[in-house]
């Protein structure tokens, strides 16, 4: 008797559930902390960070608390959302992953940004893996998608490794996007 709301991982029989903490070889996808927004303030900081996003200026303090506050509620309303990612060797934030429903697509985005520090890792890769096997594997999602700009090799290879593929060309938040798509595996019964 388990009935789930679309595009979520939450059963209406359910209690909101509680963030899962994912492990990777060298990463932790943890639950976002009040005492992460500093971190992330200045990971937004760093040079050329939001070159790819629709606004390239640094976000001021006010909307990494938002972000934050957004994420907390979207776990809270669909059962997934983006993780703080840890780097295990020191235990610092270097930044987000996670899936989350985007009302303007009416689909399910992989996401993920990392500090500078930690590019050229294969964390990114690691990361968006451990997402997207939550997303299919625990919350039965059916399709999860990745948008890139068209310039941004290293994000694209990051999709591709992932095993998303190419889908097409979109208009979205003022600029053009690339939609990778990757499909779930039905569950029996």
């Amino acid at each position: 008797r388990w009935k789930f709301w679309k595009n979520s991982c939450r059963s209406i029989l359910q209690d909101p559930p509680e963030v899962p903490t994912l492990l990777t070889p060298h990463l932790r996808l943890r639950p976002w902390q009040a005492g992460d927004a500093q971190r992330l303030f200045s990971i937004l900081q760093e040079p050329g960070i939001m070159q790819y996003f629709p606004k390239t200026a640094p976000p001021p303090q006010a909307w990494v608390a938002k972000y934050i506050q957004h994420h907390q509620q979207h776990w809270e309303d669909r059962g997934y959302g983006h993780w703080a990612v840890v780097n295990k060797a020191d235990g610092q934030v270097v930044g987000w992953t996670g899936v989350e429903y985007l009302p303007e697509l009416n689909q399910i985005e992989i996401a993920y940004l990392l500090s500078g520090e930690v590019q050229g890792r294969g964390f990114a890769t690691d990361a968006a893996q451990a997402a997207l096997n939550f997303g299919f594997h625990t919350c039965g999602l059916m399709e999860i998608i990745g948008l890139v700009h068209p310039h941004n090799a290293a994000s694209i290879r990051v999709l591709e490794k992932c095993g998303l593929v190419w889908q097409d060309k979109l208009d979205l938040w003022g600029m053009q996007l690339l939609r990778y798509r990757m499909d779930g595996i039905p569950c029996a019964g």
